[in-house]
Parts: C-alpha cells; structure tokens; sequence
C-alpha cells in the first residue's frame, strides 16, 4: 500500500482494508461509519487525516471503556523509494484485530475501542484528534493499550513493555509467561539500560499512548525497539519473525486476560 502515508491512495486503501476487517468480525461503528475523519495544523497550513475505530460492548463494565490503539500510517514513498512499514506499524494493526476477533467470541468484561490511527509518524496526530472529539466520555476511558512495532527484536531479542510497573500482578503474569524474556519493563521516562549502558529516553513521546497520558488516562505499552529496518525501505514483511511476533501476541492476549479480571477502580486508580 505504498507506505500508507497520510492523505495518499495507499492510505485510503489501508483504511479500506481495516474497515473491512472491522465489518467481517462485526464490530459495532460510531454514528454509522467506521471512518472518523480530522484536521490539523502543520506547517502552517491545514491537513486532514483519517482514523478507523470500531467498538465492541462489554458485559460486566460496559460503561467502562480500554481502547486499543495501533496506527496504520507510514512514512510512504520518497521519489521512487517505497518505506513500507511491515514491523512500523502493520505489525502492530494486525494484532489489534486479531485482539479484535478474540474479543469478539466471548463477550469482555470492558467495552472495548479498536482504534487505528493516522499521522502518528508526524505528531501524534490522530491520537489527539481522537480525544479532542471522543466517541465516548472521556471519564469512560479508564486505559489505553498501544501496540506499535510489535514483529521485530532488537538486538537483545527483547519485546518491550512500558506503564505495566504500576500493575505488579500484570508484571507476574507476563514475566511467568515469558519465563524471564523476551519480555523488559521499561519507565516511561528517565534512565533505562540498552546494550549494557544507561541512557534517559522519553517514552511518553514514543508513540500514540503519550497522548493519553497527557489526559490522565493510564496506559500500557507494547512494542519494539529501533532496529536496523526501523523507518527505512527495507521494513518489510520478510523481515518479520513469526516466532517473535506470536510471543508479543501471547504478551498481548495475557495482558488483556489480566485487565478483564480486574474491577475499574483497580485501573483507573493505579498510579
């Protein structure tokens, strides 16, 4: 799809295919669409954007809400360079359908917003149209679950997960599941260890979560780590590690498994 940058043919195809996927699971839409389209200012000029939500109700919490957000948009072609976007972010799109599709057998606990975001590559764009306008309260939003580059190790062969240090039973449950890695529990922000070196990286700004931090809504956080692909022609799908992408879905499944056990309280109130 030709990178899938925002207002482009592959975009509009990308969205086109996550609408499809929504209708065939049968998730619900927000007033009659599937597409929620926005403006933005950038560059000193306005641009527009498109997110793809859906929505499934919950049964035990159904006024409580997690959303689950991935972002579709790449970084397109430059001349005739096509950046794909196989691990950033396609990877991370799949798994919140098939999160999706699981969901969607049983009924969940939380109502549950599958939101595929435009422009996150250049500003958080779509997250924040997202909760400039929500389709729900925002005081019915009690977390967000952020999947983005989801496929691809580092070097160390690590997943990483950030805003689960406030949940010490969710911290068990991954650690047992991963039998002590590949998953790392990294702090939003300040020092973390790579390579054997500490270094301060901001994570609040890493992707579409830190727009819901700066709502007060609590978040968690999966993904990768740069790589030697990230954000140049050759993420593509080849590179992908099946093995490693299903150990990040089983993380993904046993965390949403914890959150349904949990009452609202237990999440909102967890700082």
């Amino acid at each position: 799809m030709q990178g899938r940058q925002t207002n482009t043919l592959g975009s509009e195809q990308a969205q086109a295919y996550i609408a499809a996927r929504y209708a065939a699971l049968g998730l619900a839409s927000f007033k009659q669409s599937y597409y929620a389209n926005y403006t933005y200012q950038r560059a000193w000029s306005d641009k527009t954007g498109t997110n793809v939500q859906a929505w499934v109700q919950g049964c035990k919490y159904p006024e409580h809400y997690i959303v689950v957000t991935a972002h579709y948009d790449h970084l397109g072609r430059k001349g005739s360079q096509v950046y794909h976007g196989a691990d950033d972010n396609a990877s991370g799109v799949a798994a919140m359908l098939a999160l999706a599709q699981q969901l969607k057998i049983n009924c969940p606990a939380y109502s549950y917003i599958f939101l595929a975001t435009d422009g996150e590559e250049t500003g958080l764009y779509g997250s924040k149209a997202f909760l400039q306008q929500p389709p729900v309260a925002l005081t019915q939003i009690i977390l967000n679950l952020n999947l983005d580059m989801i496929s691809r190790a580092d070097r160390r062969g690590r997943l990483y997960v950030t805003g689960a240090n406030k949940y010490s039973g969710l911290k068990k449950q991954l650690t047992l599941l991963e039998q002590g890695a590949p998953i790392r529990f990294l702090s939003a922000s300040g020092p973390n260890h790579f390579n054997g070196q500490s270094r301060s990286q901001n994570w609040l700004t890493a992707s579409d979560h830190g727009t819901f931090h700066r709502q007060g809504i609590n978040y968690i956080f999966i993904g990768g780590q740069e790589h030697p692909h990230y954000h140049t022609t050759d993420d593509q799908w080849h590179y992908i590690d099946p093995s490693f992408l299903q150990q990040s879905l089983n993380s993904i499944y046993a965390t949403v498994f914890w959150l349904e056990q949990q009452h609202p309280e237990r999440l909102i109130r967890a700082k």
